[in-house]
Formats: structure tokens, sequence, C-alpha cells
């Protein structure tokens, strides 16, 4: 199948376009200039392939938690595609994308994006079923959550942070970080197709980014709302 994805949970936004076999994967990590970026590094990926929005069979990206502009800019880039011509988008929750290789292991897994200092979005999973809700915590509050004598695998973006941080305070040695971290590109496109072959639906028009916590000017005019009805 011919798809494009975009991992953009994270600050390094990951762009990848795959024609049957072949892939090809660029990754941004320019700051403030992504969205001035994206647009031509898609452009380039399906290029390098042959391809042209027309011959895609579907995008597929990383729907939250994760960065407020980065899924924002992900998002609108694919729906400007699925509003071209029609190619259908696949939303995929960011943790599940992180979690993805790690469905067969036997330990439980434990995807990871910070999200701010010393707090991360994270989910537990066992044999790639979700344990709970995506949360956004601080590392001892997630600790709190696992058994010391159950094997935790971590993973995703923050994976190697976190297993620092509780090292540095509470090393428990049934905690491990899988590296390299990578991005989650080729995840999206087997989860994608996992869901075309179940005929699950594509994401609809109104759809969104899933946010676990508000955004910092969310937050800041909640506060100035608050001051002026005292």
């Amino acid at each position: 199948m011919n798809a494009l994805a975009i991992d953009c949970a994270v600050s390094k936004l990951t762009v990848a376009a795959k024609k049957d076999k072949n892939l090809v994967k660029v990754t941004l990590d320019v700051g403030i200039k992504q969205s001035e970026k994206i647009l031509p590094t898609v452009d380039y990926v399906m290029s390098e392939l042959g391809l042209n929005s027309e011959k895609l069979d579907y995008t597929a990206v990383t729907l939250g938690p994760g960065t407020f502009t980065g899924l924002r800019l992900g998002l609108s880039t694919l729906k400007a595609i699925n509003l071209a011509h029609n190619v259908p988008v696949y939303g995929i929750p960011s943790l599940q994308a992180y979690a993805w290789p790690y469905r067969k292991a036997i330990e439980s897994v434990l995807p990871l994006i910070e999200s701010k200092e010393d707090e991360y979005f994270h989910a537990f999973y066992i044999r790639g079923e979700k344990i709970g809700e995506d949360e956004d915590l601080g590392v001892e509050k997630i600790l709190q959550k696992i058994d010391p004598e159950t094997s935790v695998l971590a993973c995703g973006p923050g994976a190697r942070n976190f297993v620092e941080k509780v090292n540095e305070e509470t090393p428990l040695y049934s905690l491990h970080a899988f590296t390299p971290e990578g991005d989650a590109c080729e995840s999206l496109f087997e989860i994608a197709e996992q869901m075309i072959a179940e005929k699950k639906p594509a994401l609809e028009d109104y759809d969104g980014p899933v946010y676990v916590r508000k955004s910092e000017a969310e937050i800041v005019l909640e506060n100035k709302n608050a001051e002026l009805q005292k």
C-alpha cells in the first residue's frame, strides 16, 4: 500500500512515506521552523518513492498526547490531503504507537513522552492491551503504580530520561528502557493497516488531537478569568 505517516507527538517531527515495502523517512529537529519545513518534507519523501497525494491509499498520524504545536501541525497537514484528494486519515494514540513494537513482550510496557520537566504522558500495556487511561504524572506518582517485583519495559521518547531520573532516586532493577528510542512511523503504518483490515473508521472532519492536559495558553486564560470573577 502507498501511505504517508507523521509522528508529531514530540518536538522532533518525523515524516515517512511508504510504497509497498519501500520506505523513506525524514526527521525534522528545527524548532519553530517546523511549520515552514513540513510541507516540503512531505513532498520530498513522497517524490523519492515516485508518489503524489493522489496515489496514497491512506495517511496516519500520532493523535496525542504530545506537544500541542506538533499535534496540530501534523494533523492539519494530513487533513489538507484528505480534503484535496479524499485520502483517509487514521489517528493513532501516541502511546499506543510507541508501545506497539513491544506488544508481545512478557514485561509490562510503559511508553513515555515528556510533557514538562519531571512529568510524563504515559500508560501501561500488557501484551498489547492498554491497562487504564493515558495520564500526565510526575516520576514519583508513576513509580507508585509500579510493583517493584514486576518487570517493566519503558519505551518511547521519554523512556531514557525517565529511567535515569528513577535510578537517581530509587533504583528499580525491574525497570529498564529500550533504546534507541526512535520514532513511531513504522508502527503508524502497521496499526493503520490493521485498522483498515478490520474496517475500523478513519478520522472524521471534526476529529482533533487528543490532549491529556491543558495548554499553557488555556491555563493562563482560565487564571485570568478566575481573577476577573473575584
